[in-house]
């Protein structure tokens, strides 16, 4: 009797998503696209934070400490492990790049490091110790990383916060880093608040803000740009570029190269980009040598956007008589886009090689001389002032009614692949980030008409719900009276509740039901206002509360009533008999990880 084989249900995804990526192909024959993404890696669960050398590509996991090393058929390996932080958080990677002996003190080229809110943790296998902590950064998630290639920044280490904090950090002569801050981009200017990450620092010469720091702002669809004046201070440009849903700036290296460490065959490993797609499929993609050699795009940047958002996409920027210049990078990959890296090629490789010029052998003391590999040589450019692209953006219309924008809105997602056993509970929770809030005036943001629809259960109505943002609140507090009623401080940091419903399920779920959609009507009353908004579920066994007991943390931050760094929409009640399902994977991640955004009211 013939033997059968047994295929996954994510092996079956992968093969799903290859074979229409072929047939894709065939359209595309006729008007290729600037961007051939295929998928790499299916083996690690919601990857998060990409860092790629020639011959090393690590990925780390959302809802574990591990960070995990692919090889050239994408097959996953334990790296290192994170000391224990208790929730799922956004970890993004970095190797030490050969500039970086230049530091003072100086980096080892290939130590690995990690951010995890206020702290850089150094990655030795199998472990991580404390690297440096960022001072006065009060982010517990999405602190961005990179080196300094260039060295208008002494081939430091850079570091954001989620909040608008830059640090410069030095090398690891005495075993640690010192982080010192240089700018907030939020400190003066049109934009007092925002969501900074994914940083680079450009080409010198690279236009009018070539050899500055950029970082990508994704509450505000922009990019800003930090300047060494090199007497001790930086100038902050805000806004010089506009793209929806910014997650981060990457500098594609002139000329690229390839991660094919020793053993693969070329063609197995030799992608030159890499970018992990954390809900949708969880999945790490790789973008061929190809995409930047034919025709050479080497020097310039790429900026990706974290959800599929109106108008969100993969960009190419170019400059162009002192201008920048955005063209679509696409097609983008589905779902939502995390961390990504260019394969490094100024990262030594770890045996040395042999050539015409100096190696670098890694030692324990040793001083490193650069591998002899190309890089950028600037041209000098324009200096005009650039003039951001616009993004375009639907406009909302005044309603009546007391509100200044009304808009149906949805996010379609799914569930992972653990079933939901009968009787269990699944609780959805939806969490909002709100833009252009006025600093001396109360605004309300209304959620009504709610629905839930879930394949092979039905659709379920949510309780209404209003958020508001108070510049003269000191805490910020939900409570349930058959609505939702939340309020914060005006200039809350991370996400804030919205709404929320706990639905139990009689006879079970089992696992990837999709497409799960909730839908509804959000109201603004002040104009100008914008959010972006997501959703999570997570299950939980009986017994669990009604909505009115559930103690809903109102925001990431820690609140009077809930003095910790458990995620907005958590339900403190229940949260600790939490098991995977849902969009979430238990352990300590209480709502679900979320779905991609939705934006209202742009």
């Amino acid at each position: 009797m013939k033997k059968r084989t047994k295929i996954t249900l994510r092996t079956k995804i992968y093969l799903t998503i290859v074979a229409l990526l072929a047939l894709i192909g065939v359209f595309y024959a006729q008007n290729p696209p600037p961007s051939h993404p295929v998928p790499f890696s299916g083996q690690v669960p919601f990857p998060t934070g990409v860092a790629a050398a020639p011959d090393l590509l690590l990925v780390s996991e959302f809802c574990t400490d591990n960070i995990d090393k692919l090889d050239c058929n994408g097959n996953a390996s334990l790296f290192a492990t994170l000391p224990s932080f208790g929730s799922c958080r956004e970890k993004y990677l970095t190797i030490a790049p050969s500039q970086s002996v230049n530091s003072v003190p100086p980096f080892t080229p290939r130590d690995v490091f990690v951010t995890l809110g206020d702290q850089v943790f150094k990655a030795t296998p199998p472990t991580a110790t404390l690297f440096a902590t960022l001072p006065g950064c009060g982010s517990t998630d999405h602190s961005g990383i990179t080196f300094d290639h260039f060295g208008t920044f002494g081939n430091d280490m850079i570091v954001t916060c989620q909040e608008g904090n830059v640090y410069r950090v030095n090398g690891n002569a005495n075993g640690n880093g010192t982080a010192t801050f240089i700018a907030n981009v939020f400190a003066s200017g049109p934009l007092t608040d925002g969501e900074i990450e994914g940083p680079a620092v450009v080409p010198i010469g690279f236009g009018p803000h070539g050899g500055e720091i950029w970082v990508a702002d994704e509450s505000n669809d922009a990019v800003h740009a930090i300047k060494n004046n090199n007497n001790g201070t930086y100038t902050v440009t805000q806004s010089i570029l506009s793209h929806v849903n910014t997650e981060a700036v990457y500098v594609i290296p002139n000329p690229p190269c390839t991660f094919t460490p020793a053993g693969c065959q070329q063609g197995q490993g030799n992608g030159a980009f890499f970018l992990a797609e954390q809900q949708m499929f969880q999945l790490v993609w790789k973008y061929p040598l190809l995409d930047f050699t034919v025709p050479p795009i080497g020097g310039n940047v790429i900026l990706t956007s974290e959800s599929g958002a109106d108008f969100a996409d993969t960009s190419l920027i170019k400059v162009s008589g002192g201008n920048y210049v955005q063209s679509s990078f696409g097609p983008r990959v589905g779902g939502t886009n995390e961390g990504a890296s260019m394969v490094d090629c100024d990262v030594p490789t770890a045996t040395p090689t042999t050539t015409p010029t100096a190696t670098f052998t890694p030692t324990a003391t040793a001083t490193a001389t650069a591998t002899a590999t190309a890089t950028f040589t600037p041209t000098p450019t324009a200096t005009a002032t650039p003039t951001p692209t616009p993004t375009v953006t639907p406009t909302p219309t005044p309603t009546p009614g007391g509100f200044a924008c009304v808009e149906s809105t949805s996010i379609s997602g799914g569930f992972n692949n653990s079933a939901i056993a009968p009787g269990n509970f699944l609780w959805f929770s939806s969490v909002l980030k709100a833009k252009n809030l006025p600093t001396n005036a109360v605004v309300h943001v209304t959620f009504t008409n709610q629905t839930i629809s879930i394949p092979g259960f039905g659709t379920v109505n949510v309780p209404d719900a209003t958020v508001t943002f108070d510049p003269a609140a000191v805490d910020a507090t939900t409570t349930f009276a058959g609505a939702w009623s939340t309020t914060v401080p005006s200039d809350i940091k991370g996400n804030t509740f919205l709404s929320g419903h706990g639905v139990q399920i009689p006879l079970g779920l089992p696992g990837s039901a999709r497409p799960v959609v909730w839908s509804g009507t959000i109201s603004i009353d002040t104009p100008g206002v914008s959010i972006n908004w997501q959703w999570a579920a997570a299950n939980y066994p009986p017994p669990f509360s009604n909505d009115a007991g559930v103690m809903v943390k109102p925001t990431d931050k820690p609140t009077v009533a809930y003095p910790n760094n458990d995620h907005a929409g958590t339900p403190e009640c229940c949260k600790t008999t939490v098991v995977g399902g849902g969009t979430g994977g238990g352990g300590s991640n209480f709502t679900g990880s979320l779905s991609s955004t939705a934006s209202v009211c742009r």
